[in-house]
């Protein structure tokens, strides 16, 4: 993670202004946290230099966003909405986008944690900013 002037931390590093949502929380597994990025690597892209620790693309979202999946060696890791998410099934229903998006990331955290055979706890909801780091 990379600190804000205020000391909190941020997962996401980038060499402009880049606004997004942190889902923040752990991994509960007794297995070492090399034998779960073993896993995460055969199943997802690794995205280099993007956060401060590892990133992996979950998935491409319509509409240009992306969910990437962070974690760091003490097993905290944190889902990150990048972009937009443009997924309204049902237009009249204001709350759709949410269910919507809410339907999405269940899917993939679901998914995240069957590949690596670990229980995924989110704790926290935020919106963040990624700025340069150093």
């Amino acid at each position: 993670m990379f600190l804000k002037a205020d000391g909190t931390q941020v997962w996401l590093r980038s060499s402009t202004r880049l606004p997004y949502l942190s889902l923040a929380g752990a991994i509960e597994s007794s297995e070492h946290y090399v034998a779960i990025r073993s896993k995460l690597r055969r199943v997802y892209e690794q995205l280099s230099g993007l956060a401060s620790d590892d990133a992996f693309l979950v998935e491409e979202l319509e509409g240009g966003g992306a969910l990437v999946f962070c974690a760091r060696s003490d097993k905290t890791c944190a889902l990150l909405l990048l972009g937009k998410f443009e997924r309204g099934r049902e237009r009249g229903k204001p709350r759709a986008v949410v269910e919507n998006l809410l339907e999405v990331i269940e899917n993939r955290v679901d998914g995240i944690a069957r590949h690596v055979g670990a229980t995924i706890r989110f704790e926290v909801v935020q919106p963040e900013l990624a700025m340069q780091a150093g």
